[in-house]
């Protein structure tokens, strides 16, 4: 529970701190659902494709452009949040 409530916290003071990008990740999420949906009506199959292409890329992205693959390592984050070397 504490761990959760860590990255919980993390992503609340993200929000503050970069309040543009905060929008633009839930404007792009909402036009992935939205193309999902008009696809799905148009009674297409690719909606699936759609979907789990458009939530899986900024995550591939990030992972690409350099995201360290340890920032869901509870004790690291701790490290790099807190600045020191101990909790």
């Amino acid at each position: 529970m504490k761990a959760f409530l860590f990255f919980l916290g993390s992503a609340i003071r993200w929000m503050g701190t970069e309040p543009s990008r905060f929008v633009y990740f839930h404007l792009y999420l909402g036009s992935v659902y939205l193309f999902t949906f008009f696809a799905r009506s148009g009674s297409s199959d690719i909606y699936r494709l759609i979907f789990i292409v458009g939530i899986l890329s900024p995550f591939l992205l990030a992972i690409n452009r350099g995201l360290p693959l340890d920032c869901l390592d509870f004790d690291s984050a701790v490290k790099k949040e807190s600045g020191s070397t101990g909790v």
